[in-house]
């Protein structure tokens, strides 16, 4: 199923498909290692709920919710 970021569930892990940021905010994701590919895990959420945080090549990455939402990825069958 080909989804964005911001709605996958709480440890659940998904394949990044394509960042459709601007390219000084894409190249700043691949910089921390998202990447098209890549297995990417939501870890939790913030308090306030705007930022989510990310366990991506065994790295914690925080992304707000506007950045999450413009990356697509794919979450396996096996993973629901």
């Amino acid at each position: 199923m080909i989804t964005t970021l911001n709605l996958i569930s709480t440890e659940e892990a998904a394949i990044i498909q394509e960042i459709t940021t601007d390219h000084v905010t894409k190249e700043r994701l691949e910089s921390l290692g998202l990447i098209s590919g890549v297995d990417i895990v939501f870890v939790r959420k913030s308090p306030f709920g705007t930022t989510r945080i990310y366990k991506c090549l065994n790295t914690l990455v925080a992304l707000r919710n506007d950045i999450a939402e413009k990356i697509r990825v794919e979450v396996p069958d096996e993973s629901k």
